[in-house]
């Protein structure tokens, strides 16, 4: 799985728990330049100032942005991804209107369709999952393993309206120490 289509699968968390055909057809395949592995020596502070966050990544994060269409109204995504040769790194905001947050009920259930959505999108199983705080706001945690064997972290944080989704993925089977490298990653992550 690539960057591209973790993004993919995120953008679509909520949509697919209520139309899950709609992420299948926007799952395609697509190409991506090999990554060049780094020591964890070489990550770097990345900070956001539209998105108020701050987390290390393994080098310069692609930027990208999606048009998210929910029912009678737009919002947008905006992504990172970044990768070290071992793992994909992806961190994704998007602002939802609270109307939409509310009709899926509490945060906590808001978060719940998050992962479903997420899980439902990669065809994956959750292996773990618990509630979580980051800075006093409800957040979720994840270990998850999809259909072909990769496990991989995601963490969701609703931050009054916005949805922040932290995830991380070895990129093949073998790959030794991901695990450090995205412990790195999830914990560096914090709001500004």
């Amino acid at each position: 799985m690539n960057a591209k289509r973790l993004l993919l699968t995120s953008l679509f968390t909520l949509l697919v728990s209520l139309t899950p055909s709609l992420a299948q057809r926007a799952l395609g395949s697509f190409s991506y330049s090999q990554p060049v592995a780094q020591g964890s020596n070489s990550w770097r502070p990345f900070q956001s100032r539209e998105g108020r966050f701050e987390v290390l990544f393994p080098r310069q994060p692609e930027q990208m942005q999606q048009r998210v269409e929910l029912p009678g109204q737009a919002t947008t995504q905006y992504a990172f991804a970044s990768e070290d040769g071992l793992a994909e790194y992806l961190i994704s905001y998007t602002d939802y209107p609270q109307e939409f947050i509310s009709r899926i009920g509490e945060p906590s259930d808001f978060l719940q369709a998050v992962k479903e959505g997420f899980l439902g999108g990669i065809r994956a199983r959750d292996v773990v999952s618990e509630s979580r705080r980051l800075q006093g706001y409800p957040g979720l945690r994840v270990e998850y393993v999809t259909p072909d064997g990769l496990s991989g972290y995601a963490h969701f944080y609703l931050v009054n309206e916005r949805l922040y989704q932290i995830i991380v993925t070895p990129q093949r089977r073998d790959a030794r120490n991901w695990s450090e490298n995205a412990q790195r990653f999830l914990s560096s992550f914090s709001l500004r």
